[in-house]
C-alpha cells in the first residue's frame, strides 16, 4: 500500500518520517461523508463544530465495508485466487517488475524466481487500528500506529494465505515489501542485528516479523524476506522502486500484489504508459481493494490548501474541493465518443477555450442558492458564484449539447480549459477525454482535457503565478513523457480587467494584479528554456497582446506591457511565438464588439519549428446558436504541431 498521511481537521499532521506508515483516519473522504451523514453537495460551513464532527466520521463506512461486507471478502479472495491461478502460467521468461524490462532474456531466465507482495491491506488486515480511531474519535498519530504495530496483531486479508502457500510450494521465494519503516537515524546495513549492543536497530521490523510468524506465513522466519523502508540507507523512497530494483538484480519477479498503484509502478510512469501497463493487472500484477486510504486519496488533496493556511481553513478547502469532484452527471450519449489517440499519428492539435462558468447542473443549483452579492469577488478557496451570473449561468441539456457540437468541430487532442469546475463539468463537453485540473476550490478552475490514449503526465501546479493563491494557478502538463515528442504545456488564466493600456494604471488596480503575475510567468518560461525543453503556454491571457507596443517599462521603470516582459529572445531558447500574431481576426459571434484575441497559444522556441503552417483554427458560433443557447463569451483557438 501507499501509506501517506494527509491533513485532518484541527489535528496535528503526522511528521514527515511517519507519513508513509498509515493514512490518517480522518482523511477527508467524500464518499464516507455523503453516505454516512447525508450532507448536501457543496456545503457552506457556517459552524466550525459541525465541520469538526463531520470530518471526524468520514471513514466509518469505509472501515465497516472492509470489516463486515461479504462483497469485500469476495473481492479480496477473488483477486488472490486469480493470482494463485496465474502462478501456474508465468513460468515462461518474463517479469512483473518494470525494473527488469531491459534485462537480457538469458540473464533474466538464469535468475531464481520470486514474488513481491505488499503487507498492509494486501496481506495484513489493519482495519482494527482504523476502527479504534473511529470509535475513539482520535486522529492518526505516530505513537498510535507504533503501538498497534508493536502488538503484532494484524490478521490476514482473505485469500492471502492460499496464494502465499502455493507460491512457496512452487519454489518461488516470497518477499514482503512494506512501507513500514525503520527509524531514520538507524538504518540497517544488511548485516546489523543489534545483538552486539543489545539494542534492536529496527523495532518495527521485529514486530512485523513476529506478526507474520504468528500467522504462519511462508518465509516469515527469515528477516531477509521482509524489506522495510529505510532498512538500508538507499531505501529512502516510499515508492518502493529502490527495493524492487534491488530485488530485480537477484531474482526474476514473476508476480506482484498490492493495494496501491505505487506497489507496482511509480504513478508518473503509469500515467505516461497507461494503455500498455494496464494490461499487467490480472496477469502479473494483482491489486486488492482498499477504501480506507491510499495514494489515490492523497492526490485529491494536493495543492488545495493555500500556503500558510490554518488547519481549519485547509480542512474546509479540502472537503469542499472533494465535493466539487463528485460526478453527479453521467457522460452524455448524444454524440459518438471521440476516437482514442492513435500512436501512429504524426500531428497533434492543441487548443484553448474559456467556457465561461461551466458547472455541472447539480453544482450550479446548489451554489446559486448561496450566491454572493453582485460585483463581490469570490475568494480562491471559496466554492461560491456571484449572483450576477446566476440568471445567465444556468445551462440545460440543450446548452451542453450545443457546446459539445462545437467541441467536436474543433476536435482537439489536448485543450486547455478555463472557467471550468473540474473534470465533472469538463466531461459534459469533452466525453471520453482524460483530465488534469487545478485543485483550487474556486469554480473558475483551469486545466486540460486530453484525448484518451495520448501519453501524458499531470505535473504539480505552478503556484507562484497565483501570487499567494489570490489568482488562478498554473496547470502543468507533460505530453509524450520520455520520448522524442516530449513537451510541457502550461495552462493559464491571468487576471482579468486590464485588457490593454499601461500596467501601472493608477485608476485600475487589476492592472497591478496582472503585472504582479508576470515575474513568475517569465521565470517559468526562462526555466524551461534553460532546461532545453519544448514548451507552450495556453489559455486566457486577458490581454490584447497583439495591440501592445515594444516597451516593457517606461522611463521611470514602471511596467507597461505584458508581451515584452515575457518574450525574452535575449535568453537562449526563451523567444516566443504567439500563434494569433499573424492570424486574421475572426469574430467569436457575428457582429460582436471585440476586435482582437485574448485567448491564445504561445509556443516556445524549441517547439516553434513544429508548428504546422496554416493550421491555426478558431471555431466560432453562429448568431442563431449564440442567441438560442448558453455557450460562452469566448471561442476556442488552436494549432497543430508536427510529431516525429
Amino acid at each position: 500500500m501507499d501509506n501517506s498521511s494527509t491533513l485532518s481537521y484541527a489535528f496535528p499532521t503526522p511528521s514527515v518520517s511517519k507519513v508513509v506508515k498509515m493514512k490518517n483516519i480522518f482523511c477527508l473522504h467524500v464518499a464516507g461523508i455523503v453516505s454516512a451523514l447525508a450532507i448536501p453537495a457543496s456545503p457552506v460551513w457556517a459552524d466550525e463544530t459541525r465541520l469538526a464532527a463531520q470530518t471526524g466520521r468520514e471513514q466509518l463506512h469505509a472501515v465497516l465495508w472492509m470489516q463486515t461486507a461479504a462483497e469485500y471478502r469476495a473481492l479480496a479472495a477473488q483477486t488472490w485466487a486469480l493470482a494463485r491461478e496465474r502462478l501456474h502460467t508465468t513460468e515462461q521468461p518474463g517479469s512483473a517488475a518494470l525494473e527488469q524490462a531491459d534485462m537480457p532474456a538469458a540473464q533474466l531466465a538464469s535468475l531464481p524466481t520470486a514474488v513481491i507482495v505488499d503487507l498492509d491491506e494486501t496481506v495484513l488486515d489493519n482495519s482494527y487500528f482504523q476502527a479504534r480511531l473511529v470509535r475513539d474519535h482520535k486522529p492518526y498519530s505516530d505513537a498510535a500506529w507504533d503501538a498497534w504495530a508493536a502488538e503484532s496483531a494484524a490478521q490476514l486479508v482473505p485469500g492471502a494465505r492460499e496464494f502465499l502457500d502455493e507460491a512457496a510450494r512452487l519454489g518461488h521465494r516470497i518477499f514482503y515489501v512494506t512501507n513500514r519503516e525503520c527509524p531514520k537515524s538507524a538504518p540497517l546495513t544488511g548485516t546489523e542485528t543489534g545483538t552486539e549492543t543489545g539494542t534492536d536497530p529496527c523495532p518495527p521490523k521485529t514486530a512485523t516479523q513476529k506478526n507474520l510468524i504468528a500467522l504462519g506465513l511462508p518465509g516469515a522466519a527469515d528477516p531477509e524476506n521482509l524489506l522495510l523502508r529505510r532498512e538500508r540507507p538507499e531505501w529512502e523512497s516510499n515508492d518502493k522502486s529502490e527495493r524492487r530494483a534491488w530485488l530485480a538484480q537477484r531474482y526474476r519477479i514473476i508476480a506482484m500484489a498490492g493495494d496501491d498503484l505505487r506497489d507496482f509502478v511509480d504513478r508518473p510512469i503509469f500515467e505516461a504508459r497507461r494503455a500498455e501497463l494496464t494490461k499487467m493487472f490480472g496477469t502479473r500484477w494483482f491489486i486488492l481493494p482498499n477504501a480506507m486510504y491510499g495514494s489515490w486519496e492523497r492526490s485529491l488533496n494536493e495543492g488545495v490548501c493555500a500556503p500558510g493556511s490554518g488547519s481549519e481553513d485547509c480542512a474546509r478547502a479540502i472537503l469542499e474541493h472533494k465535493y466539487a469532484l463528485l460526478q453527479t452527471e453521467p457522460e452524455p450519449r448524444d454524440i459518438a465518443q471521440r476516437p482514442h489517440w492513435d500512436l501512429a499519428r504524426d500531428r497533434l492539435r492543441i487548443a484553448t477555450w474559456n467556457v465561461e462558468y461551466l458547472l455541472e447542473p447539480s453544482t450550479y443549483e446548489a451554489l446559486s442558492k448561496g450566491c454572493i452579492k453582485d460585483n463581490s469577488r469570490v475568494a480562491g478557496a471559496a466554492r461560491q458564484i456571484p449572483c450576477d451570473i446566476v440568471p445567465r449561468g444556468r445551462r440545460g441539456s440543450a446548452d451542453f449539447a450545443a457546446l459539445r457540437r462545437y467541441a467536436l468541430q474543433l476536435d482537439p487532442d489536448v485543450i486547455a480549459l478555463e472557467e471550468v469546475d473540474g473534470p465533472g463539468a469538463a466531461r459534459q463537453v469533452f466525453p471520453g477525454y482524460e483530465f488534469c485540473f487545478s485543485a483550487r476550490p474556486n469554480v473558475q478552475k483551469n486545466g486540460f482535457a486530453i484525448r484518451r490514449g495520448l501519453p501524458f503526465r499531470c505535473e504539480n501546479e505552478y503556484l507562484p503565478i497565483s501570487t499567494g493563491d489570490l489568482e488562478r494557478r498554473g496547470v502543468v502538463l507533460t505530453l509524450f513523457p520520455g520520448t522524442d515528442n516530449e513537451m510541457t504545456l502550461l495552462g493559464l488564466h491571468l487576471r482579468s480587467g486590464c485588457p490593454q493600456g499601461p500596467l501601472d494604471n493608477d485608476k485600475n488596480q487589476r492592472c497591478a494584479r496582472l503585472a504582479a503575475q508576470l515575474p513568475a510567468l517569465r521565470d517559468w518560461i526562462v526555466a524551461q528554456a534553460r532546461l532545453g525543453r519544448r514548451f507552450a503556454l495556453l489559455g486566457d491571457f486577458n490581454r490584447r497582446l497583439t495591440l501592445e507596443d515594444a516597451a516593457d517599462h517606461d522611463a521611470a521603470g514602471q511596467p507597461q506591457n505584458v508581451w515584452p516582459q515575457i518574450n525574452r529572445p535575449a535568453v537562449p531558447g526563451a523567444a516566443l511565438t504567439n500563434i494569433v500574431s499573424k492570424a486574421p481576426f475572426k469574430k467569436c459571434i457575428p457582429g460582436d464588439e471585440y476586435d482582437s484575441y485574448i485567448d491564445t497559444v504561445i509556443v516556445g522556441e524549441a517547439l516553434a519549428p513544429r508548428i504546422i503552417k496554416g493550421s491555426f483554427q478558431r471555431v466560432t458560433y453562429t448568431r442563431a446558436d449564440a442567441e438560442q443557447f448558453k455557450l460562452s463569451d469566448h471561442c476556442p483557438v488552436g494549432i497543430e504541431l508536427r510529431l516525429r
